[in-house]
This record gives C-alpha cells, structure tokens and sequence, in this order.
C-alpha cells in the first residue's frame, strides 16, 4: 500500500488507519503532523453542526431558505435540505465571484451574495456543485446561534476533541505556527510558486464554511470519526444527513460511494484526500501543499482504487 502511495508523488502527510488502528502515518514532504488548507472536506463539519440544528428542534430540513434570508431569490422554494444536497438551484450570477473582493465582515460578504445570487427553478432538486450553498447553512448557523460560524465552529470540534493542529487560516501568525501549517504552492511554468497568503485569506473568508479550516491528518481523522460514529449526531441524524434523496451519493458534505465515504478538497496550493468507511474505522487521508494543473482528478481515482483494495483486507 505504501508503494502505490507514493506512486502518487503528493508532497505531504499520509495516514492510513485500519480497524481503528494506524498502519501507516509518514510524510514525504512536510511532517506528520503539518496542517493543510482541507477546502471542501469542510463542508461535512458544517453539515453536521447544522443537523445538530435539527436535533435541538431549533431547524427544521424543511424550512425554507425564505425563513432566514428573504431577499435571496428563490428562497420561498429552496429548503435546507436542498442546500446541504447542494440541489437548490441557486448560484452566483455569471461573471460574479462569491463573496468580496476585500474581506471586512461574514455580514458584507453575505450581503453581497445576496445580491448576486440567481435562482434557477428547472435546478431546483438537481444536482450542482456550488460553495454558496453552505455559505448560507453558515449564515443560518449564526443566526440559531446567536454567533460567528468561527465561534461555533471552535466550541464543536477545535474545543470538544482538543484539536492541536486545527485553525482557521486567516489566524493570527502564531496561532498558524503552532497548528504546523505550510503555505500552499501551484507548478506555474514548470515551477512551484508560493501562493499569495493574502490572497487564501480573502478567499477563505469568501468560502466560509466551505474551505476556510487548517487540519493535520491526525486532527481530520478524529474529527470525520466523531461525525460519523460520534457523539455529535445520533444514529438516526446520520441516516438522514448522509443517506438522503436525491442525488443518493452526496449528501451532507461528503460523496456516500457504494462501500465508504468520500471527500476532496483542492485550492490555494493545496490537496486534501479522505475516505472513510462508515464507521469511521478505516480511513484514508492524504494531503499536500504542491498542485499542478490537471493532477487533482487523476490522483483522486487512484486514492479510490488504494481505498478498495484496503477494504478487502
């Protein structure tokens, strides 16, 4: 398995769990425990904090989009179910961007996808793959709770599981350095150039909720464990989150795959790699902070085959 690993030539962190034990952890670039831009695999620890909503009965998946944001067209059709399914038919307008272009609050960049959002009604209950959807499931977060999504988000997982290597990338310099996260760097020309950190902040704060957090290997371990076989939600939340209507392989934050679960993350210089069985005791999770154009979906098909051939051991 190590060697089909390395056949992978990412530069970072590996960790392979099996039966709940580690069988490999090593890195070929970087440390074990270095921290890593994760992206889009966030967006299974926002999922998850929204059906906590549902479990204190204080968010119905039913509710209606026009309950918290009225003025988002098509919000009186979209349910939040439909958002965390990523089939509400909402996008940011062409040739918009979401979010601003310099950050100053959550509530300007909401305001400004507001603004931008289109509602596409042949979309609704259809399959499209858009971070806006879980920037609004963070919007609704804060207003059940009465708090930052950053706030929430330290309480339930940083806070609970006593994460060492976890921190929201615009963190202060030395919180950053004590989580080990590396900048992330793009092959340009041939070469690898430093992505602007500056530039990863905006965009961080742009996709909040949806690839925002810095986690070491060992830290998204324990937290994709706790979503799937944890305290976090009951059995029957789960059920509903990850096994949801259409389409049936992604829902809540993750592609629910015939044998286990998956989730990607790419951008700012960064690869993240999960799969999980459903009960969270075997994994796989690989990172890097070196990209190339055109490598991220090759490598994501062989990560599926290492994973089924670890499952029939």
């Amino acid at each position: 398995m190590r060697q089909d690993i390395d056949q992978l030539h990412v530069k970072g962190s590996v960790l392979v769990i099996k039966n709940g034990k580690t069988l490999l952890k090593y890195a070929t670039a970087n440390k074990t425990d270095t921290s890593y831009l994760i992206n889009s695999v966030q967006k299974s620890m926002t999922a998850a904090m929204v059906m906590q909503e549902v479990q204190k009965k204080k968010l119905k998946l039913s509710d209606k989009l026009k309950k918290f944001y009225p003025d988002v067209e098509g919000s009186s059709s979209v349910t939040i179910a439909n958002l965390l399914d990523m089939t509400s038919g909402l996008d940011i307008a062409s040739g918009e961007y979401l979010g601003t272009t310099k950050f100053v609050s959550e509530h300007d960049n909401m305001q400004s996808n507001i603004k931008k959002t289109v509602f596409d009604k042949a979309m609704l209950g259809k399959w499209h793959y858009t971070s806006l959807n879980y920037v609004y499931l963070c919007g609704i977060l804060s207003k059940l709770e009465n708090k930052d999504y950053e706030e929430i988000f330290r309480k339930t997982y940083i806070d609970k599981l006593n994460l060492k290597h976890t921190e929201f990338l615009w963190a202060d310099k030395k919180k950053l350095q004590e989580s080990h996260w590396v900048p992330g760097y793009e092959k340009k020309d041939g070469k690898y150039v430093k992505v602007s950190y500056k530039d990863a902040v905006r965009d961080a704060h742009n996709e909040l909720g949806a690839g925002s957090i810095v986690m070491s290997n060992d830290d998204l371990a324990k937290s994709i464990r706790y979503i799937l076989n944890g305290s976090i939600l009951t059995a029957n939340s789960r059920k509903i989150l990850f096994k949801g209507e259409a389409p049936s392989y992604y829902n809540g934050g993750l592609y629910n795959l015939k044998d286990y679960e998956s989730a990607n993350g790419a951008g700012e210089g960064y690869y993240t790699f999960m799969r999980s069985t459903r009960d969270g005791k075997d994994m796989i999770i690989i990172q890097a902070n070196h990209t190339a154009e055109g490598k991220f979906s090759k490598i994501k098909k062989k990560v599926n085959h290492i994973m089924s051939m670890m499952m029939q051991f």
